[in-house]
């Protein structure tokens, strides 16, 4: 069994990127999913006004899944800055409406506000209550790019964690990955650090301190943290076993994550346990996103 956590998937993707490609139609995203060998897939639409990427109603999410019976799970996402939302109690009548017709999770959350904004607060106090965990991508305020603001060291993230310590949380992005590190600098935290693993790195620190944070290691940013200083991940792996969680990221059907391939060949070659890995692909996502799977 393989659930990849962190999929885009649209019924008919037309903007075209930068790149020339589209993200992938839900047939695209199958037909990557049989080379792979993965079972499953979290879709996750991408509706901040920031985000890079068309706008997606639930309702789409909801006919992929049904078109394709077992091979997709939906979460659902909202742009916290709409008008009529500002408390928990806003949020949580609307989000509930969504978890009722069958979505797992939240995000991904790419929304250009600081983590501490209030509505995000009262945005992550409504799926603390609804159970529903939240998938982000985080960014420097000093970068014009996409993700939720925070400074060097995610200090506006760990006053979330105090706050909600209930709500399940998969980190994602270059902004959150490179910061596995301890000699990370504002100039280098978007980017994918090379080389050994300074010790000291907020990842590691926050991982270690708050059992609710997880790390989602798709996109060539997760790839990256691990893979950029093999020995520091056979024992980040070991440690933190229980919180990885396997997600591509390829949202171009040409697009050709290794993550997979590389985790097994580390089993192979006796760097990992066969255990580990089992939670890693799979097992670690049915417990948090509540699939209910058999074992």
């Amino acid at each position: 069994m393989i659930i990849d956590v962190h999929a885009h998937v649209f019924t008919r993707p037309i903007l075209v990127k930068a790149n020339g490609l589209t993200f992938p139609s839900a047939e695209d995203q199958i037909r990557r999913m049989d080379e792979k060998g993965i079972d499953m897939a979290v879709i996750l639409p991408l509706n901040s006004a920031d985000g890079p990427a068309e706008r997606q109603s639930m309702g789409e999410v909801l006919n992929i899944c049904e078109a394709f019976p077992g091979r997709f799970i939906p979460y659902c996402e909202i742009d916290p800055r709409r008008h009529d939302w500002h408390t928990v109690e806003h949020f949580y009548a609307g989000l509930s409406q969504y978890k009722e017709v069958g979505f797992k999770g939240f995000g991904e959350l790419t929304t250009r506000l600081p983590f501490d904004d209030p509505k995000m607060m009262a945005l992550f106090g409504a799926l603390e209550k609804l159970e529903l965990p939240v998938t982000f991508h985080t960014s420097l305020a000093e970068k014009p790019t996409y993700g939720v603001i925070d400074d060097l060291g995610l200090p506006r993230f760990e006053k979330v964690l105090q706050t909600f310590p209930d709500l399940v949380f998969f980190g994602h992005s270059a902004s959150f990955w490179s910061e596995i590190g301890g000699d990370l600098t504002v100039e280098t935290k978007e980017g994918y650090p090379k080389g050994p693993v300074a010790e000291g790195g907020a990842v590691v620190r926050l991982l270690r301190e708050y059992p609710q944070l997880n790390g989602d290691i798709s996109a060539g940013s997760g790839f990256n943290a691990l893979a950029r200083d093999p020995d520091f991940a056979w024992n980040f792996i070991d440690e933190f076993q229980d919180r990885l969680l396997l997600g591509l990221d390829h949202t171009d059907a040409e697009l050709d994550f290794q993550h997979i391939e590389w985790l097994t060949q580390a089993r192979d070659d006796g760097h990992i346990t066969a255990a580990a890995l089992e939670k890693i692909l799979w097992k670690n996502a049915n417990r948090l996103i509540r699939l209910g799977l058999e074992e």
